[in-house]
């Protein structure tokens, strides 16, 4: 009888010890293939999603290029820009602008003491063209140049203004004052 309880016990061990090597050999086997082939699921269902919305967008694509024709058509901000391709003659352009200005808009007494192109030193998308100006106008002069430049098209915008008010010479010990005003700024552009 004892040689039978051995024998169930030897069975058991025999079975529990092919259960440890069918374990371990699948472990130190197969154990990392199957998990690389899990990722290998996820990754694909991943990559199926994303060809999903790019098909989606793809086939919008006509909508989107109509549209983008459309607004290509109705751009208006083009004409914001300066006319002139090059920096030397948006710069000759815009101090002849400002010429026309005062002449259009300023009485005698106001005129243009210096102008002066200026190179920007920071690059940027669109080449900035800026005047450096100096006149001598009076306030309401000043005023209706300024507002006719920054309200035209092309767009020039007005930038780093100083208004000085000179002091009052005497002339044969009276006081005289032109009541004219030093007015310096800087006026720029962009170019297309």
């Amino acid at each position: 009888m004892a040689l039978a309880v051995e024998q169930g016990n030897s069975r058991m061990t025999a079975v529990l010890i092919l259960g440890i090597v069918v374990i371990l050999v699948y472990l130190l086997c197969f154990h990392w293939f199957i998990l690389r082939h899990v990722d290998y699921s996820e990754e694909i269902s991943g990559l199926r999603d994303q060809l999903g919305r790019f098909t989606r967008v793809a086939a919008m694509r006509e909508q989107y290029e109509g549209r983008l024709n459309e607004l290509r058509a109705n751009r208006s901000d083009q004409n914001l820009f300066l006319e002139e391709r090059d920096f030397n003659e948006a710069a000759a352009a815009m101090s002849a602008r400002l010429g026309q200005a005062v002449d259009a808009r300023a009485d005698n007494s106001c005129a243009i003491v210096s102008r002066q192109p200026v190179r920007p030193r920071v690059q940027e998308r669109y080449e900035k063209v800026t005047v450096n100006v100096r006149m001598r106008c009076g306030i309401d002069d000043v005023r209706s140049i300024l507002h006719w430049l920054e309200s035209s098209v092309p767009l020039i915008i007005v930038e780093e203004m100083t208004i000085v008010k000179p002091r009052v010479r005497r002339r044969r010990g009276e006081a005289v004052d032109s009541g004219l005003l030093d007015v310096r700024f800087n006026m720029s552009g962009y170019l297309p």
